[in-house]
Protein backbone atom coordinates (compact mmCIF):
# COMPACT_ATOMS: atom_id res chain seq x y z
CA UNK A 1 0.00 0.00 0.00
CA UNK A 2 1.27 3.49 -1.38
CA UNK A 3 0.80 6.23 1.14
CA UNK A 4 0.65 10.30 0.38
CA UNK A 5 2.77 12.41 2.69
CA UNK A 6 1.51 15.70 3.04
CA UNK A 7 3.17 18.03 4.51
CA UNK A 8 1.57 21.40 6.20
CA UNK A 9 3.18 24.36 6.71
CA UNK A 10 3.69 25.19 10.61
CA UNK A 11 1.42 27.72 11.60
CA UNK A 12 3.30 31.23 12.30
CA UNK A 13 3.41 32.80 15.95
CA UNK A 14 1.10 35.53 14.37
CA UNK A 15 -1.36 32.83 13.12
CA UNK A 16 -1.61 31.18 16.72
CA UNK A 17 -2.33 34.58 18.18
CA UNK A 18 -5.07 35.53 16.00
CA UNK A 19 -6.00 31.80 16.81
CA UNK A 20 -6.57 32.75 20.25
CA UNK A 21 -7.85 36.35 19.90
CA UNK A 22 -10.77 34.71 18.09
CA UNK A 23 -11.91 32.05 21.24
CA UNK A 24 -10.55 34.21 23.44
CA UNK A 25 -14.21 35.74 25.01
CA UNK A 26 -15.57 31.98 24.27
CA UNK A 27 -16.25 29.96 27.90
CA UNK A 28 -18.28 27.10 28.80
CA UNK A 29 -20.70 25.92 31.35
CA UNK A 30 -22.67 23.03 32.83
CA UNK A 31 -25.52 25.15 33.26
CA UNK A 32 -25.53 23.99 36.73
CA UNK A 33 -26.45 20.06 35.73
CA UNK A 34 -23.12 18.76 36.87
CA UNK A 35 -21.83 15.98 34.77
CA UNK A 36 -18.86 16.53 32.24
CA UNK A 37 -20.75 17.92 29.81
CA UNK A 38 -20.22 21.63 28.64
CA UNK A 39 -21.74 24.16 26.51
CA UNK A 40 -20.07 26.49 24.64
CA UNK A 41 -21.33 30.32 25.09
CA UNK A 42 -19.75 34.05 23.82
CA UNK A 43 -19.22 36.57 26.64
CA UNK A 44 -20.31 39.89 24.83
CA UNK A 45 -19.37 43.62 25.94
CA UNK A 46 -21.98 45.06 28.00
CA UNK A 47 -22.45 47.66 24.80
CA UNK A 48 -23.73 44.81 22.49
CA UNK A 49 -25.32 42.99 25.38
CA UNK A 50 -28.43 45.43 25.39
CA UNK A 51 -28.12 45.68 20.88
CA UNK A 52 -28.79 41.83 20.81
CA UNK A 53 -31.66 41.60 23.53
CA UNK A 54 -33.00 43.93 22.00
CA UNK A 55 -32.94 42.69 18.44
CA UNK A 56 -33.47 38.81 19.65
CA UNK A 57 -36.84 39.41 21.12
CA UNK A 58 -38.17 42.02 18.59
CA UNK A 59 -38.88 44.58 21.44
CA UNK A 60 -41.72 47.10 19.85
CA UNK A 61 -43.02 50.09 21.78
CA UNK A 62 -46.68 51.96 21.18
CA UNK A 63 -48.15 54.98 23.04
CA UNK A 64 -49.28 52.85 25.78
CA UNK A 65 -47.81 49.46 25.09
CA UNK A 66 -43.61 48.09 25.50
CA UNK A 67 -43.56 44.41 23.97
CA UNK A 68 -40.92 41.99 23.76
CA UNK A 69 -40.85 37.99 22.60
CA UNK A 70 -37.95 36.10 23.07
CA UNK A 71 -36.76 32.37 22.66
CA UNK A 72 -33.23 32.34 21.91
CA UNK A 73 -32.61 28.97 20.59
CA UNK A 74 -32.40 29.09 16.54
CA UNK A 75 -33.26 25.51 15.66
CA UNK A 76 -36.15 25.21 13.89
CA UNK A 77 -38.63 22.87 16.50
CA UNK A 78 -37.68 25.34 19.13
CA UNK A 79 -38.73 28.34 17.69
CA UNK A 80 -40.99 30.68 19.92
CA UNK A 81 -44.49 29.63 20.26
CA UNK A 82 -45.58 32.55 21.59
CA UNK A 83 -47.64 35.32 20.07
CA UNK A 84 -49.37 38.59 21.18
CA UNK A 85 -51.85 41.05 20.40
CA UNK A 86 -51.78 44.84 20.85
CA UNK A 87 -54.54 46.94 19.26
CA UNK A 88 -56.87 49.85 19.68
CA UNK A 89 -60.57 49.80 18.95
CA UNK A 90 -62.82 52.36 17.65
CA UNK A 91 -65.89 51.59 18.81
CA UNK A 92 -69.01 53.75 20.45
CA UNK A 93 -68.33 55.98 23.32
CA UNK A 94 -64.18 56.12 22.10
CA UNK A 95 -61.04 54.04 22.12
CA UNK A 96 -60.65 50.53 23.60
CA UNK A 97 -57.42 48.83 24.53
CA UNK A 98 -56.96 44.88 23.76
CA UNK A 99 -53.59 43.40 24.27
CA UNK A 100 -53.15 39.61 25.10
CA UNK A 101 -50.79 37.20 25.36
CA UNK A 102 -50.53 33.50 23.91
CA UNK A 103 -48.64 30.70 24.85
CA UNK A 104 -48.73 27.97 22.66
CA UNK A 105 -47.43 24.11 23.34
CA UNK A 106 -46.82 21.06 21.29
CA UNK A 107 -46.90 23.23 17.98
CA UNK A 108 -47.58 26.39 16.02
CA UNK A 109 -50.93 25.54 14.22
CA UNK A 110 -53.12 26.43 17.44
CA UNK A 111 -51.45 29.18 18.40
CA UNK A 112 -51.89 31.08 15.20
CA UNK A 113 -55.35 30.12 15.33
CA UNK A 114 -56.36 31.53 18.80
CA UNK A 115 -54.15 34.78 17.87
CA UNK A 116 -55.58 35.10 14.38
CA UNK A 117 -59.36 34.79 15.54
CA UNK A 118 -59.70 35.67 19.25
CA UNK A 119 -59.32 39.56 18.79
CA UNK A 120 -61.79 40.23 16.09
CA UNK A 121 -64.23 37.60 17.66
CA UNK A 122 -64.15 39.94 21.06
CA UNK A 123 -64.27 43.28 19.21
CA UNK A 124 -67.31 41.92 17.73
CA UNK A 125 -69.43 40.88 20.56
CA UNK A 126 -67.91 44.08 22.47
CA UNK A 127 -69.20 46.03 19.58
CA UNK A 128 -72.73 44.78 19.46
CA UNK A 129 -73.38 44.69 23.70
CA UNK A 130 -71.77 48.79 23.15
CA UNK A 131 -74.32 49.40 20.51
CA UNK A 132 -77.46 47.74 22.78
CA UNK A 133 -75.83 49.80 26.32
CA UNK A 134 -74.08 53.14 26.64
CA UNK A 135 -71.07 52.95 27.83
CA UNK A 136 -71.74 55.34 31.19
CA UNK A 137 -74.39 52.34 32.04
CA UNK A 138 -72.27 49.78 30.79
CA UNK A 139 -71.97 46.98 33.93
CA UNK A 140 -68.03 45.33 34.16
CA UNK A 141 -69.84 41.78 34.55
CA UNK A 142 -71.52 41.93 30.86
CA UNK A 143 -67.95 43.00 29.50
CA UNK A 144 -66.88 40.25 31.74
CA UNK A 145 -69.10 37.67 29.63
CA UNK A 146 -68.67 38.86 26.17
CA UNK A 147 -64.95 38.22 27.16
CA UNK A 148 -65.52 34.82 28.39
CA UNK A 149 -67.99 33.94 25.92
CA UNK A 150 -65.65 34.74 23.08
CA UNK A 151 -62.88 32.25 24.89
CA UNK A 152 -65.25 29.59 25.41
CA UNK A 153 -67.23 29.26 21.88
CA UNK A 154 -63.47 29.63 20.36
CA UNK A 155 -62.46 26.21 21.79
CA UNK A 156 -65.84 24.83 21.22
CA UNK A 157 -64.99 25.81 17.18
CA UNK A 158 -62.01 23.58 17.80
CA UNK A 159 -64.45 20.62 19.07
CA UNK A 160 -67.34 21.21 16.73
CA UNK A 161 -64.77 20.95 13.46
CA UNK A 162 -63.57 17.72 14.82
CA UNK A 163 -67.06 15.92 15.69
CA UNK A 164 -68.69 17.57 12.35
CA UNK A 165 -65.67 16.00 10.45
CA UNK A 166 -66.35 12.25 12.02
CA UNK A 167 -68.46 12.08 14.96
CA UNK A 168 -68.24 9.76 17.15
CA UNK A 169 -71.16 7.02 17.07
CA UNK A 170 -69.47 7.05 13.31
CA UNK A 171 -65.97 6.51 14.28
CA UNK A 172 -67.27 3.95 16.81
CA UNK A 173 -68.82 1.97 14.00
CA UNK A 174 -66.41 2.35 11.45
CA UNK A 175 -63.57 -0.27 10.22
CA UNK A 176 -59.89 1.03 10.36
CA UNK A 177 -59.92 1.09 6.25
CA UNK A 178 -63.37 3.45 6.57
CA UNK A 179 -61.55 5.52 8.78
CA UNK A 180 -58.12 5.97 6.80
CA UNK A 181 -60.35 6.08 3.69
CA UNK A 182 -62.47 9.12 4.72
CA UNK A 183 -59.74 10.71 6.62
CA UNK A 184 -57.46 10.38 3.48
CA UNK A 185 -60.42 11.81 0.64
CA UNK A 186 -60.48 14.77 2.96
CA UNK A 187 -56.63 14.98 4.05
CA UNK A 188 -56.29 19.01 3.66
CA UNK A 189 -59.03 19.61 6.16
CA UNK A 190 -58.33 16.83 8.46
CA UNK A 191 -54.60 17.78 8.63
CA UNK A 192 -56.09 21.52 9.82
CA UNK A 193 -58.60 19.85 12.07
CA UNK A 194 -56.46 17.25 13.69
CA UNK A 195 -53.20 19.78 14.33
CA UNK A 196 -55.48 22.39 16.27
CA UNK A 197 -57.08 18.88 18.02
CA UNK A 198 -53.56 18.12 19.07
CA UNK A 199 -51.98 21.55 19.77
CA UNK A 200 -52.68 24.27 22.55
CA UNK A 201 -52.84 27.36 23.88
CA UNK A 202 -53.35 29.25 26.83
CA UNK A 203 -54.62 33.04 26.48
CA UNK A 204 -53.73 35.88 29.13
CA UNK A 205 -56.07 39.35 27.48
CA UNK A 206 -56.64 42.74 29.18
CA UNK A 207 -59.08 45.10 27.98
CA UNK A 208 -59.47 48.72 29.17
CA UNK A 209 -62.53 51.25 28.37
CA UNK A 210 -61.41 55.00 26.64
CA UNK A 211 -61.69 56.80 29.85
CA UNK A 212 -59.15 53.82 31.43
CA UNK A 213 -61.42 53.44 34.12
CA UNK A 214 -61.68 50.06 33.81
CA UNK A 215 -59.63 47.36 33.26
CA UNK A 216 -60.78 43.69 32.38
CA UNK A 217 -58.04 40.86 33.08
CA UNK A 218 -58.99 37.08 31.46
CA UNK A 219 -56.97 34.09 32.24
CA UNK A 220 -56.90 30.41 30.54
CA UNK A 221 -53.63 29.22 31.72
CA UNK A 222 -50.18 29.65 33.24
CA UNK A 223 -49.49 33.11 32.45
CA UNK A 224 -49.41 35.72 34.98
CA UNK A 225 -51.06 39.37 34.89
CA UNK A 226 -49.50 41.93 37.79
CA UNK A 227 -50.66 44.87 38.42
CA UNK A 228 -49.03 48.36 39.37
CA UNK A 229 -50.31 51.22 40.78
CA UNK A 230 -48.46 54.31 43.52
CA UNK A 231 -50.43 57.03 44.38
CA UNK A 232 -49.54 60.83 42.87
CA UNK A 233 -47.47 63.07 43.03
CA UNK A 234 -43.98 60.62 44.36
CA UNK A 235 -45.92 57.35 46.51
CA UNK A 236 -44.49 54.31 46.58
CA UNK A 237 -45.11 51.53 44.19
CA UNK A 238 -47.33 48.40 44.89
CA UNK A 239 -47.99 45.68 43.06
CA UNK A 240 -50.60 43.11 43.12
CA UNK A 241 -50.79 39.36 41.42
CA UNK A 242 -54.39 39.31 39.59
CA UNK A 243 -54.79 35.94 38.80
CA UNK A 244 -54.85 32.44 39.74
CA UNK A 245 -52.50 30.76 37.74
CA UNK A 246 -53.79 27.44 36.25
CA UNK A 247 -51.32 24.53 36.43
CA UNK A 248 -50.94 21.58 38.43
CA UNK A 249 -49.02 23.58 40.91
CA UNK A 250 -52.06 25.11 41.77
CA UNK A 251 -53.46 23.37 44.89
CA UNK A 252 -57.17 24.35 43.70
CA UNK A 253 -56.61 23.56 40.21
CA UNK A 254 -54.96 19.82 40.85
CA UNK A 255 -58.09 19.60 43.71
CA UNK A 256 -60.78 20.54 41.50
CA UNK A 257 -59.29 18.18 38.70
CA UNK A 258 -59.58 15.43 41.21
CA UNK A 259 -63.13 15.89 42.39
CA UNK A 260 -63.99 16.25 38.42
CA UNK A 261 -62.67 12.74 37.97
CA UNK A 262 -62.86 10.53 41.50
CA UNK A 263 -61.05 7.29 41.22
CA UNK A 264 -58.80 8.51 38.57
CA UNK A 265 -55.64 8.63 40.16
CA UNK A 266 -53.71 9.55 36.79
CA UNK A 267 -55.59 12.03 35.93
CA UNK A 268 -53.17 14.22 37.85
CA UNK A 269 -49.77 12.50 38.34
CA UNK A 270 -45.85 13.83 37.86
CA UNK A 271 -47.53 17.36 38.65
CA UNK A 272 -49.38 17.06 35.24
CA UNK A 273 -53.03 16.62 33.69
CA UNK A 274 -52.62 12.92 32.98
CA UNK A 275 -49.02 12.77 33.55
CA UNK A 276 -48.91 14.73 30.02
CA UNK A 277 -49.78 18.55 30.00
CA UNK A 278 -49.11 20.88 32.64
CA UNK A 279 -51.28 24.10 32.08
CA UNK A 280 -54.88 22.63 33.57
CA UNK A 281 -56.97 25.13 31.46
CA UNK A 282 -55.85 25.64 27.55
CA UNK A 283 -58.07 26.57 24.35
CA UNK A 284 -56.96 23.19 22.01
CA UNK A 285 -55.77 20.03 23.33
CA UNK A 286 -59.36 18.30 22.47
CA UNK A 287 -58.09 15.05 22.54
CA UNK A 288 -57.77 15.27 26.30
CA UNK A 289 -61.26 16.36 25.93
CA UNK A 290 -63.40 14.19 23.91
CA UNK A 291 -63.45 10.27 24.27
CA UNK A 292 -60.39 8.35 24.06
CA UNK A 293 -61.46 6.60 20.73
CA UNK A 294 -60.04 9.70 18.93
CA UNK A 295 -56.77 9.13 20.07
CA UNK A 296 -56.39 5.55 19.80
CA UNK A 297 -57.87 5.78 15.61
CA UNK A 298 -57.10 9.27 14.42
CA UNK A 299 -54.93 11.41 16.50
CA UNK A 300 -52.31 8.83 16.96
CA UNK A 301 -49.92 9.68 13.92
CA UNK A 302 -50.36 13.72 14.74
CA UNK A 303 -48.80 13.35 18.05
CA UNK A 304 -45.98 11.15 16.82
CA UNK A 305 -43.61 14.45 16.14
CA UNK A 306 -43.11 14.51 20.09
CA UNK A 307 -44.98 11.86 21.77
CA UNK A 308 -44.11 8.22 20.67
CA UNK A 309 -47.12 5.47 19.94
CA UNK A 310 -46.37 3.82 22.96
CA UNK A 311 -46.80 6.88 25.10
CA UNK A 312 -49.85 7.70 23.01
CA UNK A 313 -51.50 5.12 23.92
CA UNK A 314 -50.30 5.32 27.57
CA UNK A 315 -52.07 8.33 27.47
CA UNK A 316 -55.36 7.10 26.08
CA UNK A 317 -55.83 4.47 27.97
CA UNK A 318 -56.33 7.22 31.28
CA UNK A 319 -58.51 9.33 29.31
CA UNK A 320 -61.86 8.05 30.53
CA UNK A 321 -64.29 10.88 31.74
CA UNK A 322 -63.28 13.56 29.51
CA UNK A 323 -62.50 16.15 29.19
CA UNK A 324 -59.65 16.86 31.13
CA UNK A 325 -58.41 19.80 30.09
CA UNK A 326 -60.74 23.51 31.29
CA UNK A 327 -62.09 25.62 28.39
CA UNK A 328 -63.30 28.00 31.37
CA UNK A 329 -61.61 31.46 31.65
CA UNK A 330 -61.65 33.47 34.97
CA UNK A 331 -62.36 36.90 34.34
CA UNK A 332 -61.29 40.13 37.03
CA UNK A 333 -62.26 43.60 36.94
CA UNK A 334 -60.84 46.51 38.39
CA UNK A 335 -61.51 49.99 38.79
CA UNK A 336 -58.94 52.45 37.73
CA UNK A 337 -58.47 56.10 39.10
CA UNK A 338 -55.78 57.66 36.74
CA UNK A 339 -56.02 61.00 38.03
CA UNK A 340 -54.98 59.67 41.61
CA UNK A 341 -52.72 57.21 41.01
CA UNK A 342 -50.03 56.29 38.16
CA UNK A 343 -51.03 52.58 37.12
CA UNK A 344 -48.96 49.80 34.83
CA UNK A 345 -50.27 46.58 34.13
CA UNK A 346 -47.79 43.73 33.22
CA UNK A 347 -48.95 40.70 31.11
CA UNK A 348 -46.26 38.03 31.03
CA UNK A 349 -46.17 34.04 29.88
CA UNK A 350 -45.14 31.89 32.01
CA UNK A 351 -41.53 31.59 30.82
CA UNK A 352 -40.35 34.93 32.68
CA UNK A 353 -41.89 33.61 36.27
CA UNK A 354 -39.58 30.13 35.17
CA UNK A 355 -36.41 32.25 34.82
CA UNK A 356 -36.61 33.66 38.74
CA UNK A 357 -37.72 30.49 39.92
CA UNK A 358 -34.30 28.83 38.54
CA UNK A 359 -32.37 31.14 40.23
CA UNK A 360 -30.31 30.48 43.60
CA UNK A 361 -32.25 32.64 45.61
CA UNK A 362 -36.12 31.59 45.30
CA UNK A 363 -38.54 34.50 45.40
CA UNK A 364 -42.14 34.13 46.49
CA UNK A 365 -44.56 35.12 43.75
CA UNK A 366 -45.49 38.41 45.65
CA UNK A 367 -41.82 39.28 46.42
CA UNK A 368 -41.10 38.40 42.29
CA UNK A 369 -44.35 40.68 41.69
CA UNK A 370 -43.03 43.46 44.03
CA UNK A 371 -39.49 43.15 41.84
CA UNK A 372 -41.17 43.49 38.62
CA UNK A 373 -43.39 46.46 39.16
CA UNK A 374 -40.60 48.67 41.48
CA UNK A 375 -38.39 47.90 38.50
CA UNK A 376 -40.58 48.97 35.61
CA UNK A 377 -42.41 51.49 37.93
CA UNK A 378 -38.40 53.41 38.70
CA UNK A 379 -37.68 52.97 34.59
CA UNK A 380 -40.97 54.67 33.88
CA UNK A 381 -39.25 58.02 34.51
CA UNK A 382 -35.57 56.97 34.72
CA UNK A 383 -33.27 58.87 32.32
CA UNK A 384 -30.53 56.64 32.81
CA UNK A 385 -29.97 53.20 30.65
CA UNK A 386 -31.89 55.32 27.73
CA UNK A 387 -31.57 52.47 25.16
CA UNK A 388 -33.71 50.06 27.68
CA UNK A 389 -35.66 53.21 29.31
CA UNK A 390 -37.70 53.64 26.18
CA UNK A 391 -39.04 49.89 26.33
CA UNK A 392 -40.25 49.15 30.01
CA UNK A 393 -40.98 44.87 29.17
CA UNK A 394 -37.23 44.86 27.54
CA UNK A 395 -36.10 46.35 30.81
CA UNK A 396 -37.77 43.55 32.45
CA UNK A 397 -36.23 41.28 30.12
CA UNK A 398 -33.10 42.45 31.39
CA UNK A 399 -33.03 41.64 34.69
CA UNK A 400 -34.75 38.53 34.33
CA UNK A 401 -31.67 36.89 32.12
CA UNK A 402 -29.58 37.98 34.47
CA UNK A 403 -29.48 41.94 34.92
CA UNK A 404 -26.24 43.11 35.59
CA UNK A 405 -24.84 39.85 35.78
CA UNK A 406 -22.69 40.10 32.31
CA UNK A 407 -21.65 36.53 32.07
CA UNK A 408 -25.49 35.45 32.79
CA UNK A 409 -26.69 37.49 29.88
CA UNK A 410 -24.31 36.71 27.58
CA UNK A 411 -25.04 33.34 28.57
CA UNK A 412 -28.83 33.06 28.17
CA UNK A 413 -28.47 34.82 24.61
CA UNK A 414 -25.59 32.85 23.45
CA UNK A 415 -25.47 29.13 24.48
CA UNK A 416 -24.73 26.78 21.92
CA UNK A 417 -26.82 24.31 22.53
CA UNK A 418 -29.27 22.35 20.06
CA UNK A 419 -32.41 21.86 22.86
CA UNK A 420 -33.92 25.20 24.29
CA UNK A 421 -32.62 25.88 27.26
CA UNK A 422 -34.91 28.66 28.75
CA UNK A 423 -39.04 28.68 28.05
CA UNK A 424 -40.65 31.32 24.96
CA UNK A 425 -41.02 34.77 27.26
CA UNK A 426 -43.56 37.19 25.94
CA UNK A 427 -43.76 40.53 28.02
CA UNK A 428 -45.99 43.66 27.72
CA UNK A 429 -46.30 46.56 29.88
CA UNK A 430 -48.87 48.66 29.32
CA UNK A 431 -49.45 52.51 31.35
CA UNK A 432 -52.98 53.75 31.78
CA UNK A 433 -52.65 57.71 31.89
Amino acid sequence: MVYNMVNLQAATSTENLRALEEVKDFYTTDLGRGGKERWTYHMLPEAALDVELHRMSNATSSTSVDSVTFQPCAAYADLNQDRYSIEEWELPGGVWQFTAIYDGHCGHDTVNYVHKQLPSMVRTSLQALLQSAPTTSLKPEFVSEVLCSAVRHLDQSIRSDLLNFLPHDHLTKMSDVQVNQHVSHRYSEWNVISTRCTQGSTVLLALSDPLKKNVWILNLGDSIAVLGSRSLPSGKWSAMIVNSVHNCNNPSESQRIQQEHPSEQACVCDNRVLGYLAPTRALGDTWLKVPSVYTRRVFASHLQDWLPPRQAAQYASRILTPPYISNLPEVYHHSLDVSQHEILLILSSDGLQDLYDNRDTQLSDQEMADRWVGLVGHHMHSTTDMDLQSNLALRLLRDAVGGDNTALVSRNLTLEMEDKWMDDITILVQRFR
